[in-house]
């Protein structure tokens, strides 16, 4: 079984995005209340009520450790496992509204005490602890509702203070840095160096071949294995061994908020205030502004040729690019974009490709020594992306190198990238099939490894009734899944008992 740190299925949901509520004090806070104005943060904006729904569920346990407890207890299918967040211990000490002011900066008290939970959840079992650089990352709610992140308001000198505890723990630091531009990435590189020091686990999102900006992620790769192989780091980047492909709904995407003007679009959670917003021509003279800017750097392209719309009210428009509609109606694609926008609202629905686009470029990132196959991002953004097969996708570009008579890399080498290798580095018993070791086993049938990998499905999201998420069936490339011994999956359908009884997965805690 191919254990996948980077991308669990609704349970590491929870730990990744929603955050843990650590040593939370509830004698003055209503669950309610917390969930309203704690734990809204990024990738799920406007899905709040399903989040809360969800967490309602689970109010057993209170510190880092209980909660790991806690799903541990659980019925769990495939193995999970834990960062220990960021965002989330410093809105808890420092309050959500200090947390997200810029002005504000935690006491001497209150980093001593975010310490002594990070220590408390390192000796659980946590991997380590992430971080977010990346502004476009926002809250939901009322109250701070479009604020980034509570992580990226922190100054180096925070991270650099958790950075000591990690390294002489020897645990992963997990960092996002900040897309837009690329500013911090040679210092969080630094940050990873063992000269005249022990090196620290520095985990980083993400080496891809951006359709934005070419060559990037050559440079990033020559800047990482400097770093390690001269200066003993120990840096890895996580990459997806596939294109990466976004499906969006209006404007519900991350990338948008690369803008100021489209933050503002988004935080209108009412579409037809959005709407008319979007109709507002001193808001469209600044989202032109800043879309057309040469010296703003971007994670998108915004090449309004090269997005498809997929679905819409209106059939006709349905596969074609806003840049062959706006010739259509002679406008310029930009104002073709806004007025789709705000004629359809989240009823257009449209796909772009932001990256690994293009296949040698692509084989450099996935055999790049520094990289860890991974990234899946799905959990997060569960209308935009559908990542969760990534594996899959590593070993079709093996196989396809085969046969047009080219070794990308060994089999057996792919399988321990996708397992043994990602195990090994996050320091989790997991990812080697060895005498006496858990039995977690897929069997993959490598020639079934083909197109049907690409076909896109939307199915409702286990725990939250109404929303769909998107996701990737190619049942008969698995024909088998073993988790801890047991037959989980077999011949295209789950075993029973599967996710309803204990037995399967259980909790990876970092054994180092």
């Amino acid at each position: 079984y191919i254990t996948k740190p980077f991308q669990m299925d609704e349970l590491l949901l929870i730990v990744e995005r929603v955050g843990k509520i650590i040593g939370l004090r509830r004698e003055n806070l209503e669950l309610k209340e917390v969930l309203e104005d704690r734990f809204s943060f990024g990738g799920i904006h406007g899905r709040n009520h399903h989040m809360r729904a969800l967490l309602e569920k689970i109010k057993d346990w209170e510190t880092p450790a209980e909660y790991l407890d806690h799903l541990d207890a659980l019925p769990l299918g495939p193995n999970v496992t834990a960062m220990f967040g960021h965002s989330a211990v410093r809105s808890v000490v420092m309050g959500l509204g200090r947390s997200v002011d810029e002005d504000e900066r935690p006491t001497d008290a209150e980093l001593a005490e975010m310490t002594r939970e990070l220590h408390a959840a390192l000796d659980a079992g946590y991997l380590g602890m992430s971080f977010n650089t990346l502004p476009w990352d926002k809250l939901d709610g009322d109250r701070y509702r479009s604020k980034s992140t509570p992580s990226v308001y922190a100054k180096w000198k925070e991270y650099r203070h958790f950075a000591k505890a990690l390294r002489a723990r020897d645990r992963v630091m997990q960092m996002v840095p900040d897309l837009a531009g690329r500013w911090n990435i040679p210092l969080i590189g630094l940050m990873s160096t063992g000269v005249r020091r022990k090196p620290l686990k520095m985990m980083v999102i993400s080496m891809v071949d951006s359709v934005a900006m070419r060559g990037t992620h050559r440079m990033a790769g020559a800047m990482t294995s400097f770093l390690n192989d001269r200066l003993h780091g120990d840096m890895r980047w996580q990459s997806l061994p596939l294109p990466f492909e976004l499906w969006v709904d209006g404007m519900e995407v991350p990338v948008m908020e690369e803008l100021g003007a489209g933050t503002q679009a988004l935080h209108e959670t009412d579409l037809e205030t959005r709407r008319a917003l979007l109709a507002d021509p001193a808001w469209r003279e600044m989202f032109k502004k800043q879309w057309t800017n040469p010296l703003s750097p971007k994670a998108w392209h915004r090449d309004l040729d090269e997005p498809k719309i997929i679905d819409c009210p209106d059939p006709a428009l349905v596969g074609r690019s806003f840049s062959s509609i706006a010739a259509e109606r002679g406008v310029e694609p930009l104002d073709c974009f806004l007025d789709l926008q705000a004629e359809f609202g989240n009823d257009l629905r449209w796909y772009t490709v932001v990256g690994n686009d293009r296949l040698k470029e692509l084989e450099y990132v996935v055999t790049h020594p520094t990289v860890l196959i991974g990234f899946s991002d799905a959990g997060a953004h569960l209308r935009n992306m559908a990542y969760y097969d990534f594996p899959l996708h590593l070993f079709r570009l093996v196989v396809d190198a085969e046969a047009h008579g080219r070794t990308l890399m060994p089999r057996e080498q792919a399988v321990h990238r996708v397992t043994g290798e990602i195990a090994d580095y996050l320091g989790i018993d997991a990812g080697h099939l060895e005498v006496g070791r858990r039995a977690d086993i897929a069997i993959v049938d490598p020639a079934t490894l083909d197109a049907r990998l690409d076909a896109i499905d939307e199915e409702e999201m286990v725990g939250m009734p109404g929303l769909d998420r998107l996701v990737r069936r190619h049942d008969a490339c698995v024909p088998a899944v073993l988790v801890n011994g047991r037959v989980a999956w077999h011949d295209g359908t789950f075993a029973d008992g599967f996710g309803d009884q204990r037995g399967y997965g259980k909790v990876l805690r970092a054994t180092a």
